[in-house]
């Protein structure tokens, strides 16, 4: 691994129970911080001003991922409740979608930019799409027993991890036949994200790497050190990317050319989601109970 390892400022903002985990996280075009609460059966919201609200989901919710849906709105999976749900600014439920298999356990989300959402189920070997009336759609990724995880969306392409068979899937065009990367043994892939040259990044959760698909085709892994655990990544404003190492209780930031940085979190942080907001900041949800923020 290249770069060095520093203690950047890091402010922690408390935001549950410990025990509730925060997990997914995500930025609307409002300023607002969002998240989930995947053992609170909650959804959370921190807006510019600090104000900290919550949505209760009830008793069997899992929410776990959260995507912006527009500039105010954001779409979270609740895995074990077997649905899609928008949410809006207070936090109040606007709209909700069930996934057609039952047990399908969707998980990634992601919003295109003609207003369709696209998911993942982690037990169906599928992915599912929320059309612009409401209407979901089933499409199976051709491969059994794949856990479908993540999913990133540039344009109206698709790219998701299947962390099962240590590779990744991509969609050109919504339900157009899937494409496959395959990626070393034990990898293991989770978060995955387009970066602003066009590059796909993966975390490599049992590779301890990630791993980069350039706008050519070609694969290369960026090794971030035994036990680093790397869970979400997200892109900055440059071709680099930003990642949650949940073993080393870090956050790193590598660049397009390869280079990496790591910021050390508190013992026992557990970051998992992460997103960037168009100021810079960089957001994680820690499963300790807190969010972090860290202005580079």
């Amino acid at each position: 691994m290249s770069g060095d390892t520093r203690r950047g400022s890091v402010e922690l903002i408390p935001v549950g129970e410990p025990w509730e985990g925060p997990y997914g996280i995500a930025v609307t075009g409002d300023g607002a911080v969002w998240f989930t609460l995947v053992h609170g059966a909650a959804v959370g919201r921190l807006d510019p001003s600090g104000a900290l609200t919550r949505l209760d989901l009830g008793a069997g919710a899992q929410p776990s991922v959260v995507a912006a849906a527009n500039g105010t709105d954001v779409w979270v999976s609740d895995t074990t409740g077997g649905r899609l749900l928008l949410v809006g600014p207070g936090p109040r439920l606007l709209a909700e979608a069930a996934a057609p298999t039952a047990g399908a356990q969707p998980f990634g989300v992601a919003a295109l930019y003609d207003g369709t959402t696209w998911f993942t189920e982690l037990a169906a070997d599928a992915l599912g799409r929320v059309g612009v009336l409401g209407e979901v759609d089933e499409f199976p990724v051709g491969r059994e027993g794949v856990m479908a995880s993540m999913i990133a969306a540039s344009g109206d392409s698709l790219w998701f991890t299947m962390n099962a068979v240590d590779a990744l899937g991509h969609v050109r065009g919504g339900d157009a036949a899937v494409a496959v990367t395959e990626l070393p043994a034990g990898s293991g892939p989770v978060g995955i994200a387009v970066a602003e040259d066009g590059a796909i990044w993966a975390a490599l959760i049992g590779g301890d790497a990630l791993a980069r698909v350039g706008t050519d085709g070609a694969l290369a892994l960026h090794p971030l050190g035994a036990g680093a655990k790397p869970h979400a990544v997200a892109p900055d404003a440059t071709g680099g990317v930003w990642a949650s190492l949940w073993g080393a209780d870090a956050l790193a930031h590598i660049t397009a050319a390869g280079e990496t940085a790591r910021i050390a979190l508190p013992s026992g942080s557990e970051p998992h989601g992460i997103a960037v907001a168009p100021d810079g900041t960089v957001w994680a949800a820690l499963e300790s109970g807190a969010l972090a923020r860290l202005h580079p």
